[in-house]
């Protein structure tokens, strides 16, 4: 619920800044109209992505993306760097945080390459924000480490403050208490030499949860009471709203009913200033239990129904299961068994398979109850009933325990087989491998070389004599080069000692050199240390190089390009390879898809992965594949 919060009140204050930066958007477009094609034009895509993302994220993504384009066109490494991060952002804002990690993992690249230790500390940061909220937390809070890292060198007291912050919300997360309590009095101590005082608020909050979360709500009244006096020294009425919420939740902890009602009151009065409809809804929800504890029935049932009517509205499903389960229980204690078996109905159907069992079990506590009201009599033939019915369902449970259990052992025998089965054939095939490898480079390879070799000897000898044999003695021996080269790719592919994706990425790195140096094109080649120790299939290994090879062959022949640049990375279980050069590009919605690109296209998706291709005239091409491994 804190990370709400915050990203409540994030929205709330770029809505009160929304007309400023619709001014200051329109005079950014102006500029960019008259920037010629330089670096200062990057700045702008940038600034002016940023000038509209807090009030439509995805309509600032377009301008990043051609700052990425102008700045890869101008090798402008810090402009790349900004606008990779800023696209990084956009995705976070809008709730897709695989596509976060890639970009903030290229802004990360081109970060460490311009060597800005406060733009290094930031970019580390949102990676550690982006595998949090991945719950992804020992990797988050190795980049928090080495965000705080150069943190520290630049001095930035609201970056280190932001660092602990983050910290101690992944500890709390991990009930890891008296570490999330350290790391907030430091995040603490940088925020009052700001000062900053929203993110004060937030620690002492944090604190609060901590106490709470131990059944220390003595003092977890003392921070949450902090908490709300910080807020409203800068009103920050977003967050006051939560802060008086829980501090009506501890109060009702505590049977300080009066105090729960009373502070409940004035954060619903909060929630209602700024829109906030789900916070209402947790409101309502505080009042019920605070009427049910004082046997207030009529206003419980009245307060979690207008909690249920938020919810519905705006379809939260996992809260309206809870919520319509309070009402059930409500109703019930206020003796309505019919609207009682109305709710827990509504609650059970949206629940799922595995408690569904326990839902049918008060279903038939409230048909019992129901009936008791009708027929006195009747009631005690089915409490008889119901007695034999759980004898039997006991029984039945056994039995069905007992065949489980051996059917799992069977199945567990059958497994053991099959896969002691699959490891012979894989021996054998390994060894097949092993063998077609050796006879193709021993006999086929051998005998190519020498073809190519005798086609040189004959081409020496009637080079002068007979000159139209050249031709078709140079084709030959251009053929069986040709062959050479293939045939050393297919003995590499089948190879099982090549299965490492170590020994890929330094055949991968071998080809590109000797296709660009000889025609002048730099090639940078970057690969995550994470890919060396991965096994892949012989056919996925086979694909990613001959994809590779097509799209630097297809650069190097037909861009015009003056570098290229490759990249591979491993992001939760997929393989992701970047493959951008500074050529003219084309028109790629409109341009016909020849063999190569069809091809490249296909073995992405045998491996059911996906291949991406973004390029326009005069601006480059990025080649994009991925898939999971």
């Amino acid at each position: 619920m804190k990370k709400q919060y915050l990203i409540f009140l994030l929205f709330v204050c770029f809505c009160l800044i929304a007309k400023a930066q619709n001014s200051k958007t329109d005079s950014l477009l102006q500029l960019l109209n008259k920037t010629v094609e330089d670096t200062s034009k990057v700045m702008l895509y940038w600034e002016t992505g940023f000038s509209v993302i807090y009030q439509n994220p995805p309509d600032a993504l377009p301008y990043f993306k051609k700052g990425m384009v102008l700045a890869k066109k101008l090798n402008f490494n810090r402009g790349l760097e900004r606008c990779y991060a800023a696209t990084s952002t956009t995705y976070a804002f809008i709730g897709q945080y695989d596509l976060q990690l890639v970009y903030i993992d290229t802004a990360i690249y081109y970060a460490l390459k311009v060597g800005d230790k406060d733009r290094l500390a930031l970019v580390y940061l949102n990676r550690a924000d982006a595998l949090d909220n991945l719950q992804n937390f020992s990797a988050a809070l190795k980049n928090c480490d080495t965000a705080l890292t150069f943190a520290e060198k630049t001095g930035n007291k609201d970056r280190l403050g932001r660092i602990h912050y983050i910290m101690g919300d992944i500890f709390i997360a991990q009930e890891q208490y008296s570490q999330a309590a350290a790391n907030l009095d430091k995040a603490e101590f940088f925020f009052k030499q700001v000062p900053n005082m929203q993110m004060i608020g937030l620690c002492y909050s944090n604190r609060g949860a901590i106490y709470m979360k131990t059944n220390k709500y003595n003092d977890a009244v003392i921070f949450y009471e902090k908490a709300i006096q910080t807020a409203e020294s800068v009103n920050d009425v977003s967050n006051l709203s939560g802060y008086t919420s829980q501090l009506a939740v501890l109060y009702a902890k505590q049977k300080k009913l009066p105090q729960a009602a009373s502070m409940a009151q004035r954060s619903l009065a909060y929630a209602k200033e700024t829109g906030n409809l789900m916070q209402e809804s947790v409101i309502h929800d505080i009042f019920c239990n605070i009427y049910r504890e004082q046997k207030n029935y009529p206003k419980a049932i009245a307060e979690e129904l207008q909690a249920y009517k938020i919810l519905d509205e705006n379809n939260e499903f996992q809260r309206k299961i809870t919520t319509a389960s309070t009402l059930a229980e409500v109703y019930e204690l206020s003796g309505n068994i019919t609207e009682a078996y109305k709710f827990l109905k509504i609650s059970r159907d949206l629940n799922d398979s595995l408690v569904k069992q326990q839902f049918n079990d008060e279903t038939a506590k409230l048909q019992t109850k129901f009936e008791v009201a009708q027929k006195n009599k009747e009631i005690q033939l089915l409490n008889k009933d119901k007695e034999l019915q759980q004898q039997k369902l006991q029984q039945q449970q056994l039995l069905m325990i007992a065949a489980a259990a051996v059917v799992l052992l069977l199945l567990v025998g059958v497994w053991l087989m099959m896969n002691r089965n699959k490891l012979r054939q894989r021996m054998k095939v390994l060894e097949l491998r092993g063998k077609i490898a050796a006879d193709l480079h021993d006999e086929v390879g051998s005998t190519l070389s020498s073809i190519r070799m005798y086609s040189n000897i004959v081409n020496s000898q009637v080079k002068e004599t007979n000159p139209q044999s050249t031709v078709l003695l140079d084709k030959i021996s251009s053929n069986s080069k040709e062959m050479i080269e293939n045939m050393s790719d297919i003995v590499w592919m089948i190879k099982p000692g090549n299965d490492d994706f170590k020994n890929i990425g330094n055949r991968m790195l071998n080809f590109a050199n000797e296709l660009c140096a000889p025609a002048g094109i730099n090639f940078e080649f970057n690969k995550d240390a994470a890919t060396d120790v991965i096994q892949i299939s012989m056919e996925q290994r086979r694909d990613i190089y001959l994809i590779f090879k097509e799209a630097v062959n297809n650069a190097v022949k037909y861009s015009g390009c003056h570098s290229i640049h490759a990249a591979i990375i491993l992001q939760n279980q997929q393989l992701q390879m970047h493959i951008s050069d500074d050529g003219n590009g084309f028109d790629a919605t409109n341009a016909e898809k020849g063999n190569g690109l069809s091809n490249m296209q296909k073995r992405a998706a045998t491996h059911k992965g996906t291949f991406t291709i973004n390029s326009a005239e005069g601006e480059g091409t990025e080649i994009i594949v991925s898939f999971p491994v």
